[in-house]
């Protein structure tokens, strides 16, 4: 599950700068001051430790040498010590967690979602990108010389996502077309398209679509920076999908309340204004920093994913159903 290289940053702090407007409701705490620091703890060594999954992305290497210092970062909060170690898709991830070797992990919303129906994961932390607010969409892109402009004029043509099992680089834009009208959610290939292909990746399928293997390209908003500068006047975007919550870091079920509710504290405190701070968010990914998550933040994509077979019981994160 998910292979491809981790939606909200891949390539470093310096891409995580496009993402845009929140739904009503989603990180209520994204915007404002931040909270204090909880106070600092000693390691209690008797203790078990806190285990957290990263998920892998450009360079695996970096992601093993980051989480080892945002682990020494939290274990000066929390009184016990943090193990972090890196799974290359979410699936580990996950598999981690349901086998009681991962307390915690950093997950997309789809990866979360199943997590959840699956075995109670509890969404902890959604992750606030440059514009102060914790979701993304994603884009149908095409060359602007191709002729293509409207979403019509790709019936018969061919597209590339990112990975089948996919929220941004496969659901999300595939249910751009299916809220147009002009695909079903059962079927993808022959219906409407001529030829979809899944790359393996945000950058392989704008590569794809780029070198003109493919008429179009559905992948997150912000692929378009994994072209070199002077290639990306020479694409656009046809259309958006809707809003999703970001990225985010769930908690296995059972996970301690007082622990969990202490990470929560100390990712919610840092401030990219603060020197600091920012080192650490930069070692997570090179995010903005932290907003409290709800399970009703992923009602609207929950329902998208249900309609591809992914989610079985969306109304479990019905404002009805969930709880904060």
């Amino acid at each position: 599950m998910f292979l491809k290289a981790r939606f909200m940053n891949p390539l470093g702090p310096a891409l995580a700068v496009l993402l845009l407007t929140a739904p009503a409701g989603a990180g209520q705490q994204a915007a404002g001051e931040r909270p204090p620091k909880p106070p600092k703890l000693a390691v209690d060594r008797k203790a078990a430790p806190l285990r957290i999954a990263f998920i892998s992305y450009a360079n695996p290497q970096q992601v093993a040498r980051d989480s080892e210092g945002v682990a020494k970062y939290l274990q000066k909060y929390l009184g016990v010590s943090v193990k972090g170690f890196v799974t290359l898709d979410y699936g580990s991830a996950i598999e981690a967690m349901r086998n009681s070797k991962a307390d915690l992990a950093f997950v997309d919303p789809l990866a979360f979602m199943m997590a959840h129906e699956q075995m109670g994961a509890r969404p902890l932390l959604l992750e606030i990108y440059s514009t102060g607010k914790p979701t993304y969409h994603s884009c149908i892109w095409v060359r602007k010389d191709s002729g293509l402009k409207q979403l019509a004029d790709l019936r018969g043509k061919s597209i590339a996502f990112a990975d089948q099992v996919d929220m941004s680089g496969h659901l999300m834009p595939r249910h751009v077309f299916v809220h147009a009208g002009v695909l079903s959610a059962k079927r993808i290939e022959g219906e409407f398209f001529k030829q979809v292909y899944f790359a393996g990746g945000d950058e392989q399928a704008m590569r794809a679509m780029f070198n003109g293997f493919t008429d179009a390209a559905g992948v997150s908003q912000y692929a378009i920076n994994l072209l070199r500068g002077e290639e990306r006047d020479q694409v656009k975007a046809l259309a958006t999908s809707i809003e999703s919550p970001s990225h985010l870091l769930m908690a296995r079920p059972g996970l301690a309340e007082e622990l969990a509710d202490r990470v929560k504290q100390v990712l919610l405190a840092l401030d990219i204004a603060n020197p600091a701070d920012k080192a650490i968010l930069d070692k997570l990914y090179g995010v903005q920093g932290y907003a409290e998550a709800r399970l009703t933040d992923f009602h609207e994509v929950a329902r998208v994913a249900a309609s591809y077979g992914f989610v079985k019981k969306p109304e479990l994160f019905a404002a009805a159903q969930a709880k904060p």
